[in-house]
């Protein structure tokens, strides 16, 4: 008989192999999966990976067709659980078969958890024998070893917390999703799948709320007076005490009082030390931040590699919501082993010798599930890429390593002086500050801390101002949203867990619903589209409200203070009543989401697009059929804003102009005249002199009063009057032509300059009375 292990994943049952069997052990397979066997204290062991989940929920076939099950029908159905991977179970079956004893050795966490059970419940079906639960946090082989000789018994609790996630997930996704979709495509004819998600859409949300702050956004002016006070040949700024001043007349009464005075006074001065403190423990969320922010991957990235670095025994589990060191943590021999990095070493020497010994800043947080994101084994640049081959791989362990070290280290000195400074009887404030102990700065290189530095003037000293300046500035929108500070407003609103928040960034960015630059987020046409169209119908459905309450149950389940059926119950009532907010508002979602996909699709259309509807916001376009032709609005029929047009001419939509009569648009009517979407042709307007002055080139040479404008039409183009006292000059049909600011000096018109395919450019009068007009003033 053997004892029968399950480790998550492949990788993860090798090492455990390799340390338990010293080394020494014998890999075989069944059907295609890994299974390595060793001896260890006189009895066989077998243990295999498994990948994931090779269970899932599903509703049963009868409820899989999107046109033939009310959607609504979904939220009163019992998913049922069923094998995704045969193979592993098939796997799990047979070695279960010699087993006189099964170790579940999954990731200690939710879903690990549930993986193991569903190795469980697929050996239960074949043997009855013991079944024990392992847990580790590290690949380390004192922690393995421990683990493996004291097994404890399967948390069930922590097991059914993550189907019951599973379960509500399903419901609410299949049934919104469905819902929704359906509903629009009954209006936009479009075949695009409109994602809702219990995570994914208040994830969204956080997203295009920044974005609508920033498009709402209207900037305030305001002036800010400032002064370059010369101490000695040391220039320094300070700014004046009002700081942003909203009033230009306030402003311009202060510049007034001290305009062109030549010195100031230091009125007062203060100088005090302020201690920076190291940052607490990473936990996954912090982990996930920083990565973010100093390393720009993103935090899906960052959690595969963080995952890769622990199943290669360099760092500990990645999962963990602790930012806090046990009372017994063995510090030395982590740093001991970290010293072998040259990076580390004089820092290790430090934190060992330090006379008070060594000192975690710690953070508040144990939640009891694995230690803060810490190194395991000191590792080369060269070492961790080759046990890691995924980019970035160094970049997030040296990052894990520095943190370590940063927390067992001293807090970072700085020395804050500000001066106020005063100019007459107006007060100056200039700041700056001087590092005067690294401390944890040393090695954490992530956090720069710029010294600025003020010249050593006391109170009463006298000081030089060289200028002082009045500038006017607007204030700017907020800016768009970080992956980092997603992350933080997940976590606050309780969105997802350490481990699937970043999952549901990646699945809105899959989806198509933002997008990452660089360290911001930018939410995508799309996105904005259903965002917006939710945010004005159904509204609770992008707030983080129900989804917290959803995830609160949860956690009941895990602290085992409510079972899986009675979260799923009071979870499903909740979905039922958002549904139900959602089925009432249905003709105005759909109409909105509709409009907005008719009009994402119009503006693609450069050539018939024409602009907003002024009724309904959608977009405007040019409608051909048989009958004829006409602009209307996307949103018909909800929307029936017409504008009758021209019969004939080519229509060419003017994009540069705007009718002051209110006209939607401007339409280039066969080159022959323009026409206002909503008022007419422009010829017959009061106002297309002053909308389309005409382009003159000099005096008629008949009238004496009037003068020659430039016509061009589809044939030809030819000058004529603008008094239309009848004179007209014909021009070169062919060419590109162009009036030139250079005037004749003959005559005083502009010069032309034509250019013919093949041909030099040349330049020229146009007045054909140009020569006559040159003979006279030669004989007067």
């Amino acid at each position: 008989m053997t004892i029968v292990a399950f480790a998550e994943k492949n990788k993860a049952a090798e090492e455990i192999a390799n340390i338990l069997g010293k080394g020494n052990y014998k890999r075989t397979s069944i059907e295609g999966i890994a299974v390595y066997r060793f001896q260890r204290n006189g009895k066989d062991w077998a243990i295999s990976g498994l990948a994931g989940h090779i269970m899932n929920y599903d509703f049963p076939a009868e409820y899989n067709s999107w046109t033939g099950v009310d959607p609504g029908a979904l939220l009163d159905i019992s998913p049922i659980k069923m094998v995704t991977k045969e193979n592993f179970a098939f796997a799990i079956e047979k070695l279960a078969k010699e087993a006189e004893e099964i170790i579940l050795a999954c990731d200690y966490d939710r879903e690990g958890e549930n993986i193991g059970f569903e190795a469980k419940e697929l050996a239960e079906r074949i043997a009855k024998v013991p079944i024990k639960r392992a847990r580790y946090s590290t690949f380390s082989q004192k922690e393995i070893e421990e683990a493996f000789d004291n097994p404890g018994e399967p948390d069930e609790a922590l097991a059914m917390a993550a189907e019951t996630r599973q379960i509500l997930d399903l419901k609410m996704g299949a049934a919104f999703t469905r819902y929704v979709t359906l509903s629009v495509r009954e209006k936009a004819f479009t075949k695009e799948i409109l994602s809702i998600g219990p995570c994914q859409t208040p994830t969204c949300g956080f997203v295009y709320e920044r974005e609508k702050a920033i498009r709402e956004f209207q900037p305030k002016d305001f002036w800010k007076i400032t002064a370059d006070f010369d101490a000695g040949g040391n220039i320094f700024t300070g700014t004046h005490s009002a700081g942003n001043i909203p009033e230009k007349e306030k402003a311009d009464e202060i510049m007034a009082r001290i305009k062109g005075e030549k010195t100031a006074s230091v009125f007062k001065k203060t100088v005090r030390e302020q201690n920076l403190e190291p940052p607490v423990p990473l936990n996954t969320t912090e982990f996930l931040k920083r990565a973010s922010s100093f390393l720009n991957i993103s935090p899906e990235k960052s959690l595969e590699i963080a995952e890769q670095l622990y199943l290669s025994g360099l760092t500990s589990y990645p999962r963990t919501e602790t930012n806090k060191y046990a009372d017994d943590f063995d510090f030395k021999a982590i740093l001991g082993d970290l010293a072998k990095n040259q990076e580390y070493t004089e820092t290790v020497s430090r934190i060992v010798t330090a006379p008070a010994g060594i000192k975690c800043k710690n953070g508040p947080k144990d939640a009891k599930d694995h230690p803060p994101i810490h190194p395991i084994r000191g590792a080369s640049k060269q070492t961790v890429e080759s046990m890691v081959k995924l980019p970035g791989a160094y970049a997030v362990y040296d990052l894990v390593c520095r943190h370590f070290l940063a927390n067992l280290m001293p807090a970072a000195v700085f020395e804050k002086t500000k001066l106020e400074m005063k100019i007459k009887e107006d007060l100056f404030n200039a700041a700056g500050s001087i590092k005067k102990f690294a401390g944890w700065l040393d090695i954490y290189d992530f956090e720069t801390k710029n010294d600025k530095f003020l010249p050593n003037i006391d109170e009463g000293d006298t000081t030089g101002v060289q200028k002082i300046l009045n500038t006017a500035s607007k204030t700017a929108p907020p800016k768009k949203l970080t992956e980092a500070e997603l992350l933080t407003l997940m976590d606050k609103n309780g969105i997802g867990t350490k481990a699937t928040a970043p999952t549901h960034i990646e699945t809105n960015k899959r989806r198509g619903y933002f997008e990452a630059k660089g360290k911001t987020l930018s939410i995508l046409n799309t996105g904005y589209m259903l965002m917006e169209s939710l945010d004005t119908t159904v509204p609770i459905l992008i707030q983080p409200k129900i989804r917290a309450q959803v995830e609160e149950l949860i956690q009941q389940v895990e602290d085992g203070k409510i079972t899986m059926n009675q979260a799923v119950s009071t979870g499903t009532e909740l979905i039922k009543k958002m549904y139900a907010d959602l089925a009432e508002n249905k003709e105005k979602l759909v109409t909105k989401l509709s409009g907005s996909i008719k009009t994402e699709a119009a503006e693609s259309d450069k050539k018939n697009y024409v602009g907003v509807c002024p009724v309904c916001q959608n977009a405007l376009r040019i409608v051909t059929t048989d009958n004829g032709r006409f602009v209307g609005c996307v949103g018909y029929p909800d929307c029936s804003q017409t504008y009758a047009l021209p019969k004939t001419g080519a229509l060419t939509v003017l994009r540069t102009k705007n009718c002051p009569k209110g006209g939607a648009a401007v339409l280039d009517v066969g080159k022959k005249y323009e026409w206002s979407v909503g008022v007419g042709p422009c010829f017959g307007c009061d106002q297309n002199v002053t909308c389309n002055p005409p382009e003159v080139v000099g005096s008629c040479p008949r009238c004496k009063d009037g003068e020659m404008e430039l016509i061009e039409y589809k044939d030809g183009r030819f000058l004529k009057c603008t008094l239309k006292c009848g004179h007209t000059q014909s021009l070169p049909d062919k060419g590109r032509m162009t009036i030139l600011d250079q005037k004749c000096e003959t005559c005083g018109w502009n010069m032309f300059r034509v250019k013919e395919q093949g041909k030099d450019a040349v330049e020229f009068c146009a007045n054909r009375r140009c020569k006559a007009i040159g003979k006279r003033k030669e004989k007067e």
